[in-house]
């Protein structure tokens, strides 16, 4: 009987939380365009955490400029602060100043529950 008790309070214990759940992913798109006003036709759009709980995303951009945020394998991001750069291709590091391609590049947004339109100028 003993036995059978220390048994089920093992069982008990096992049986709690794992740690933390998933976290709420927002629905973020929005269009990169250049100091021009075209659109950025290439690479990724990357947002990296500024503060708080935020979780590291990006998105492709499209040739039209268009992108949509991802979190790991699952689209949208999570709410908070962000800084905004583009990684872009070898053959394509040219066609963006350098300062646009790292967190230092001063662009920083917010994204927040509910559905997030984000468009990113380059200038």
């Amino acid at each position: 009987m003993r036995s059978l008790c220390l048994m089920i309070i093992v069982l008990l214990v096992g049986c709690g939380s794992s740690g933390p759940g998933k976290p709420t992913l927002n629905p973020a798109k929005g269009k990169v365009t250049l100091g021009t006003g075209s659109p950025l036709a290439f690479g990724t759009i990357a947002f990296e955490p500024s503060e708080g709980r935020a979780i590291r995303c990006s998105g492709k951009i499209g040739t039209d400029g268009t992108f949509e945020l991802e979190t790991g394998t699952e689209k949208g991001s999570s709410a908070g602060k962000y800084k905004v750069y583009v990684l872009l291709p070898a053959n394509k590091k040219n066609s963006v100043p350098k300062k646009f391609q790292s967190e230092d590049s001063g662009i920083e947004v917010e994204v927040v529950s509910g559905d997030n339109n984000l468009d990113i100028k380059l200038k």
